[in-house]
C-alpha cells in the first residue's frame, strides 16, 4: 500500500512539473536553432548590414527568444485544452464568476500597482542593485524597441508562461494538493524559472498573485491579462525617465502597495458576492 502511494506521489509530481520540463527542452532547442539560423543568414549579408544587426544584437536575441517561447508551448496546447475543460467544469460547479468589467478592472489595477510597487520596493532596498545577473537581463530586455517590446512582453511572454505555470502546473497542483499549496508552489516555481535572485523574488510574488487572481475570478483569461499588464507597466516605466524618477520614491512605493492591498480586499469581496461560498 505504501509503495503504491509513493508511486502516486511521484506520478503527481511528474504530472505537475512535466509541462515546465517539456517547455524548457523545446524552448532551448528552438532558441539554439533560431540563433544558429540567424547567424548563418547574417553572415551572408553585406558588411554594413552585419554591423546594423550587430548593433542591435540584444534586441534580436530577445525577439528570437520570443519566437522560441511560442514554439516551446506548442506541444502543450492539447494538454492545456484538456486541463482548462476540466477546470472549467470544477469552477462551474462552484458558480464560476463571469468575465465582468469589475473583474477586468480589478485585475488591471492589481497587476500595475503590485508590479510597479514591488519593483520600487526592491530598488529602494538596494536588492536590485546587488545582482549583476539581473542587471544584465534588465539591460537586454530594456534595449528592445517599444513596439517590439509591447508584443514580446505584453503578449508572447505572458501567454506562453501562463500556459505553463497557471494553465497546467497550477491547475494540476490544485487538483492534487489543494488551492493554497498550488498558489505557493506554482509561484515559487515561476520565480525559480527566471534564473536570478532578484527576478526569483519578484517572479515568485507575482506568480502567487497571478494564481490568486485565477483562483478568485475563475477564468484563464485573468492571469494572462494580469501578466500582460504587469509586464507592460514595468517595461513602459523603464522607458520614461521622468515618470520613473517620480514613482521610485518611498511615497510612491507606499501608495502603489496600498492600492494593491485594497484591490485584494475588493477581489475577496467580489468573490464572496459572486459565489456565496469559499473555494
Amino acid at each position: 500500500m505504501e509503495q503504491r502511494q509513493d508511486k502516486n506521489i511521484f506520478y503527481q509530481i511528474w504530472q505537475a512539473l512535466s509541462p515546465l520540463v517539456i517547455y524548457y527542452i523545446v524552448y532551448c532547442a528552438a532558441f539554439l536553432l533560431l540563433v544558429t539560423g540567424c547567424d548563418a543568414v547574417v553572415s551572408l549579408l553585406p558588411g554594413a548590414a552585419q554591423a546594423y544587426v550587430a548593433a542591435r544584437a540584444a534586441m534580436v536575441t530577445e525577439l528570437l527568444g520570443g519566437l522560441a517561447m511560442v514554439i516551446g508551448v506548442l506541444p502543450l496546447i492539447p494538454a492545456l485544452r484538456r486541463e482548462l475543460a476540466e477546470t472549467r467544469n470544477d469552477f462551474d460547479r462552484q458558480r464560476r464568476a463571469q468575465q465582468t468589467t469589475s473583474g477586468i478592472v480589478c485585475t488591471l489595477v492589481l497587476a500595475v500597482s503590485s508590479a510597479v510597487g514591488l519593483n520600487v520596493l526592491l530598488t529602494l532596498t538596494g536588492f536590485v542593485q546587488s545582482s549583476e545577473a539581473y542587471q544584465d537581463v534588465a539591460r537586454q530586455q530594456y534595449s528592445v524597441a517599444f513596439g517590439a517590446g509591447a508584443v514580446l512582453f505584453g503578449l508572447i511572454s505572458p501567454v506562453a508562461e501562463e500556459i505553463v505555470f497557471r494553465g497546467l502546473i497550477f491547475n494540476r497542483l490544485r487538483r492534487f494538493y489543494g488551492a493554497a499549496a498550488a498558489v505557493i508552489v506554482s509561484g515559487a516555481l515561476f520565480g525559480f524559472y527566471h534564473g536570478n535572485l532578484v527576478q526569483g523574488v519578484y517572479g515568485g510574488c507575482m506568480g502567487m498573485l497571478m494564481a490568486y487572481v485565477y483562483l478568485r475570478l475563475r477564468g484563464f483569461f485573468y492571469p494572462c491579462l494580469f501578466h500582460a499588464a504587469a509586464n507592460l507597466a514595468v517595461f513602459a516605466l523603464a522607458q520614461n525617465a521622468a515618470l520613473h524618477a517620480h514613482v521610485f520614491t518611498v511615497w510612491g512605493c507606499a501608495a502603489l502597495l496600498t492600492v494593491a492591498v485594497i484591490d485584494v480586499f475588493l477581489l475577496e469581496k467580489m468573490q464572496r458576492i459572486k459565489t456565496k461560498s469559499p473555494v
